[in-house]
């Protein structure tokens, strides 16, 4: 539920800002052995036969902490060392990133350019897509692994790059239009890669080992994009069922957006290199950080396939990956001249916990013990209660349904009161003026009746709306007419729909069968991979001609209902 995350999310903003302030004139030398000793005690019960992680620490340059727990390797029992290499999914972003800035500053291509000039087989959109949008996650475009699923691929297939630019360059339609939002999207990056591909007239692997690893001496680093490819020393990923583990496969050789392998040592090298300029130059690392904005003017904090914020009042700079049961992690506090590096192959462990706890050890001495700030003040107070008569209260009676957290809550009176009601409870709305009602809680959560929406607006002034509906009340027979075969062009995808027992079922001839659940009027939820939300066409007769799906990164891809 939206209401329960935020207001996680907002608590732990509020510590952050309560933190000690800061300081950078710190001597992180002296501090280091307690630091030691704070991150080996988070993993002293750490199981050395399990599958394993690697920690780097960087301080001005020089790596002051490097330590491997576990195994990169189950069947043969071998240990990770300095020397394990690991796939860091996402973090490779910013290698490509680099790669596309190396090219713009030999002048071979420009940042506003139509990928088009480089890339002619993808379809002419409405408004142009640049290299920049590319870059930045603003294209539109949908994302890569999103439409693979919804095609049928699991991600244990065989995924070759040919094999998503194919479906990359079959799309018709976008998200939204370039530069109108931001939304993480890893086709953009693996368009990034075939453009420096044929810019460079070599593939992109080549490329980033030629023009940066050998020149950063990054020797235990190169890009996987050929099934079968040795990576020495390599590790694997797993998961755990029936306490069992199980390698954790990940078959894709799609370069750009993922695929580095790597390790500790290497990637410290990376990080240093933002201060040592070996490879690149200020003009490269000032474009590497810049952000640009939206339509609106507004900002999303990502530059150059890193994201951009600050974490204890310092400036950070970071990315995460995870593929398969690989989990990564490279921050770096330019600040403080510290980097933070994490690798790990264990599907159990919380990678995300566990980074912010050596987050936290590392940035304690910086912290000091001087004078903490007061958390700001919030937005809104509670209004003085108005009295309402039970028939006026009813007005507002009804379902409401939240398309971004895909929730519904129902509005109902019940003992002349009206409550608002989830899966998880119910509680008292309180009338404060003709339309607005308080959440009978301490803190602050307003409802405001507006038509045929209601806007919950909560006490640091974020607002969530959801529009009245009607559930939906199907049988077995008025499913019936949902009943066919559906195809996608884009994706060269067939879905049939068949009803059993008042439910429609989905079926893909890999995915196998899976059940929608109906909550108004056309409109269903799925639950299988990126087939979540699906909404059916009609033409002006009403008839069911199609539907479209949409997932968290692919939305409304249609497909075509088939004539029998």
């Amino acid at each position: 539920m939206r209401l329960a995350y935020h207001t996680i999310i907002l608590s732990v903003c509020l510590l952050f800002m309560a933190e000690s302030q800061a300081q950078t004139d710190v001597d992180f030398s002296l501090a280091l052995p307690q630091i030691e000793k704070n991150i080996d005690s988070l993993l002293n019960d750490y199981d050395e036969q399990e599958p394993g992680i690697s920690i780097g620490i960087v301080s001005k340059n020089n790596m002051v902490y490097e330590k491997q727990f576990g195994l990169a390797n189950l069947d043969y029992e071998i240990p990770i060392t300095y020397e394990t290499s690991f796939h860091v999914a996402s973090v490779s972003k910013q290698f490509t990133a680099f790669a596309i800035l190396l090219l713009e500053d030999e002048g071979k291509l420009s940042l506003d350019d139509d990928i088009r000039i480089y890339l002619p087989e993808m379809h002419n959109f409405q408004e142009p897509i640049t290299i920049r949008h590319l870059l930045n996650h603003t294209s539109g475009l949908k994302d890569q692994f999103n439409l693979l699923r919804l095609s049928g691929w699991t991600l244990d297939d065989v995924i070759t790059n040919g094999q998503v630019l194919h479906i990359l360059f079959n799309q018709e339609t976008l998200n939204f239009q370039p530069d109108e939002k931001h939304m993480y999207s890893n086709s953009g990056y693996t368009l990034l890669a075939e453009i420096v591909a044929r810019v460079s007239k070599m593939s992109f692997a080549e490329f980033t080992n030629k023009h940066i690893f050998k020149s950063l001496e990054m020797h235990q680093s190169q890009f996987v994009d050929t099934e079968g490819q040795i990576v020495k020393n390599k590790s694997i990923s797993y998961y755990k069922t029936d306490s069992i583990y199980r390698e954790d496969l990940f078959n894709n050789f799609s370069v750009g957006a993922t695929n580095l392998n790597t390790t500790i040592a290497d990637l410290s090298k990376w990080a240093n290199n933002f201060n040592t300029k070996i490879v690149g130059n200020d003009s490269i690392f000032k474009k590497m950080h810049a952000q640009t904005p939206l339509n609106d003017g507004s900002f999303y904090g990502y530059a150059g396939g890193q994201f951009i914020n600050t974490y204890k009042g310092f400036k950070r700079i970071e990315h995460s990956g995870q593929d398969a049961s690989y989990q990564a992690y490279l921050a770096r506090f330019p600040e403080l001249g510290l980097t933070i590096i994490f690798t790990n192959t264990n599907g159990e462990i919380n990678g995300a916990r566990l980074v912010y706890d050596i987050m936290d050890i590392c940035l304690k001495p910086y912290l000091g013990n001087k004078k903490t700030t007061s958390a700001p003040k919030q937005l809104f107070t509670h209004k003085k209660p108005i009295q309402k008569e039970t028939s006026y209260l009813k007005r507002f009676e009804g379902y409401y349904w939240d398309e971004g957290d895909k929730y519904s809550r129902q509005i109902k009176v019940e003992n002349d009161t009206l409550k608002f009601i989830t899966q998880n409870g119910k509680t008292a709305l309180v009338p404060v003026d003709e339309q607005e009602f308080e959440m009978d809680i301490e803190e602050y959560v307003a409802l405001t009746f507006n038509a045929d929406q209601m806007i919950m607006t909560l006490d640091d002034g974020y607002q969530i709306v959801s529009d009245k509906y009607i559930p939906a009340n199907y049988n077995s027979k008025t499913l019936e007419e949902f009943n066919g075969k559906y195809y996608s062009p884009e994706l060269n995808a067939y879905y049939t729909f068949r009803t059993e027992e008042n439910t429609l079922v989905a079926n893909h001839t890999r995915l196998g069968d899976f059940k929608l659940n109906a909550i108004k009027n056309d409109y269903f939820l799925g639950n299988k991979g990126s087939f979540l939300k699906v909404e059916f066409l009609r033409n002006k007769p009403k008839d069911v001609i199609g539907f479209e799906v949409s997932s968290s990164r692919a939305k409304n891809v249609q497909f075509n209902k088939l004539n029998n």
